[in-house]
């Protein structure tokens, strides 16, 4: 991707780096709880989705209102944005749920964060970018590794999992989500456009579960219980750490930080989820976080000097 879709608000890079630091990591682990709150819900994609989207609009109200004394505006400039990013991020995360109803929470998250490669190929077809080699080189690296990851690698050819296709289908939704973040974020501030895209994508995903005759209730407690943590600790928390750190620290080191959440995501499933990491998906997730690695380096020349990062907004 371009410098210019890599650039993170920095508005002092060297002012608190510890406590930076240290809200990206906590950040980081936040987010990467995601999957293991989820499995835990044990319940449908999308009313699963609700509950978390509507738990983080009733957290994110409230600092809203608390920020703004009760006197928030939204720029028109930039609601048809946040109406775009909710909508699109609705559509992502009904995916992403979809399939840790059947695929280990490492490979759904791992196969969620190739979202990036697929933001530089995005920027390509709609702003004309140009893409430098070590991008594409670290998209072969990727797709080798989700090769590997979902089986497709093997002597025979494996058929490709439901599970795994949602993840792959619901990782495109998340690129398009970004590439709108981008967008959006050029006139709204964070705290606003975490509490636009959180009621847009709660009503959004209430409207497809009304549509679908998925029903929001009868589930047990646990499951609730677990959507409102993922609601308050990855999705308004986590997301809130990691933009506050993002206008701190430097790109590059942001970057490589956030790699780190299908990695955690991965040893966390071990001991919560009982899911061990096979060889495949150890070798294949390595290919692939070095793919992206290189997707997000290669276009990141002024990643220190610009906006906004790729990773800004709030993600899954």
């Amino acid at each position: 991707m371009t410098a210019e879709m890599a650039r993170p608000a920095i508005t002092n890079v060297r002012a608190r780096p510890v406590r930076a630091y240290v809200a990206l990591a906590l950040g980081v682990i936040a987010i990467s709880f995601t999957a293991i709150f989820t499995k835990w819900a044990a319940m449908p994609g999308v009313p699963a989705g609700v509950c978390r989207m509507a738990t983080a609009a009733v957290a994110l109200t409230i600092a809203l209102v608390v920020r703004t004394r009760g006197k928030a505006v939204l720029p028109r400039g930039g609601l048809k944005w946040g109406l775009l990013g909710g909508l699109v991020f609705a559509l992502n995360l009904a995916l992403l749920y979809t399939a840790l109803e059947t695929t280990a929470a490492a490979t759904a998250t791992l196969l969620d964060n190739t979202a990036p490669i697929w933001v530089g190929l995005g920027a390509v077809a709609f702003f004309g970018e140009r893409l430098t080699m070590r991008y594409w080189a670290g998209l072969g690296l990727a797709l080798a590794g989700a090769a590997v990851v979902t089986g497709l690698w093997a002597e025979g050819g494996a058929r490709l999992q439901p599970g795994v296709a949602f993840a792959a289908a619901g990782a495109i939704f998340y690129a398009g989500y970004l590439l709108v973040t981008q967008r959006a974020r050029q006139q709204l501030d964070t705290l606003t456009y975490l509490w636009l895209l959180a009621v847009v994508a709660a009503i959004a995903l209430f409207a497809a579960s009304l549509l679908l005759g998925m029903p929001l209730g009868g589930y047990a407690a646990r499951s609730y219980l677990s959507l409102v943590a993922v609601g308050l600790i990855s999705q308004t928390a986590g997301w809130l750490l990691i933009n506050y750190a993002l206008g701190h620290v430097p790109a590059s080191a942001a970057v490589v930080v956030l790699l780190a959440q299908p990695v955690i995501t991965g040893l966390l499933s071990i001991p919560l989820l009982g899911e061990a990491l096979a060889a495949r998906q150890i070798a294949g997730g390595a290919l692939i976080l070095s793919g992206i690695y290189l997707c997000l380096r290669g276009g990141a020349a002024r990643s220190d000097e610009g906006k906004h990062t790729v990773f800004e907004g709030a993600g899954p």
